[in-house]
């Protein structure tokens, strides 16, 4: 079924053969070529759904332009792994100086080890933060503390660096983060959107992946495209459609089967479904699964199923439980705002219903399986010091 490697069907393709299938690269690019003359913004937004090339477009464009300019470079950093701010600042101070510092230096020590570090780099510098929409408060610090010394701190301006930060993340930071207005003014500044793939970005990206992964008839033009087609419906999702591929192949494999089926993509297609869901919903903003946790928390108390459509007044009484980390203790207000980023992604559906004499009501309801988010809400508990558990709620 499969050639001798497997390795064109995971999540690291090509970058080349991925830029061509974006056209963002090119706003990317003009921005980069501000250089020339003498300005880079302060920050660029790079966000987007999960595999739709954010990263490997970013790290491309700056890698070539570091290349044939002598007065640029870059850095990318990873914050995926950093549950604290200060975690956050000492990965970036790691990357750019190979060492790390400990906790006793606090913030400021670790950003003036940074300003002292990109002194000796070119005049323009650019600093990729992945994974940005991970950070999130903390016991000593906020994310107005981390990006203010980052945008305009003392120790960056005494030193007139010329630093610009990529910040790229799944949604726009300030969905979630509470930014004051000084932070959300030094970071007006330019963004990029990577959206989902559709059926022909998506065929450009995967028929070189899969010709050089499937030995020669395995996968059928005909089941190659209707995989392909159902991917960009669902997803619009590169690494999910290369997983997709490689459990349709696995499938036939098992079933003894020379050839890839449509069958065999539709037996995967939910087992990716769920997963996928649970993995956008574990990659929201802490805010956002919070409030699908109040909206999937009340069971009817004789069948145990989850009871859906919920008003929003419920929502609000979940997130009021003992043991919900106060900064997701939302109010009325704050839950309305996040419905409605809920909803622009595809993830809620509300309506308002009338009541008679007692008024109307905002009504919620998830537009996949409620019972992926518990399987969300798992994941990201122990990160935010969340003690509340899983438990429902009766109706």
């Amino acid at each position: 079924m499969f050639l001798p490697t497997r390795a064109h069907l995971t999540h690291s393709p090509n970058p080349q053969t991925w830029s061509r299938a974006r056209n963002r690269k090119k706003k990317l690019a003009g921005l980069l070529t501000g250089v020339q003359e003498g300005h880079l913004p302060t920050t660029i937004s790079v966000y987007g759904p999960p595999g739709t090339g954010k990263t490997l477009t970013t790290r491309r464009l700056c890698q070539e332009f570091a290349a044939r300019t002598a007065e640029f470079e870059y850095e990318y950093v990873n914050l995926k792994e950093c549950r604290t701010l200060f975690a956050a600042a000492s990965e970036i101070h790691r990357v750019l100086t190979g060492e790390t510092k400990g906790a006793h230096a606090g913030l400021d020590g670790v950003f003036e080890g940074i300003w002292t570090a990109l002194e000796a780099y070119p005049a323009w510098t650019v600093l990729i933060l992945d994974e940005i929409d991970h950070i999130q408060q903390d016991s000593n610090y906020e994310p107005t503390d981390f990006f203010y010394r980052l945008l305009r701190g003392e120790g960056k301006l005494k030193r007139d660096l010329h630093l610009s930060v990529v910040l790229v993340s799944n949604e726009l930071l300030d969905v979630d983060l509470r930014l004051d207005s000084r932070v959300q003014s030094a970071m007006s500044g330019e963004e990029v959107f990577f959206p989902p793939y559709g059926t022909e970005e998506l065929q450009a990206v995967m028929a070189p992946r899969l010709e050089q992964a499937f030995r020669e008839g395995a996968l059928p033009d005909e089941a190659g495209a209707y995989g392909v087609q159902l991917a960009a419906d669902r997803w619009g999702d590169a690494r999910r459609t290369l997983r997709l591929f490689r459990r349709a192949g696995e499938t036939a494999n098992d079933r003894g089967r020379e050839q890839v089926t449509r069958a065999c993509v539709d037996t995967n297609m939910t087992a990716s479904d769920r997963e996928a869901t649970v993995e956008k919903i574990t990659q929201l903003p802490r805010s956002h699964v919070y409030v699908l946790v109040g909206a999937t928390a009340w069971t009817d108390r004789q069948t145990g199923r989850i009871v859906q459509p919920v008003s929003t007044a419920k929502i609000t009484t979940v997130l009021q439980r003992e043991g919900v980390p106060e900064r997701f203790q939302l109010g009325a207000r704050a839950v309305r705002d996040v419905l409605t980023d809920l909803e622009t992604m595809g993830l809620v559906e509300t309506w308002v219903e009338s009541r008679g004499a007692n008024g109307r009501v905002k009504q919620v309801e998830t537009t996949f399986d409620p019972q992926f988010v518990r399987e969300a809400q798992a994941n990201v508990a122990a990160e935010v010091g969340d003690t509340s558990g899983p438990d429902s709620v009766d109706n």
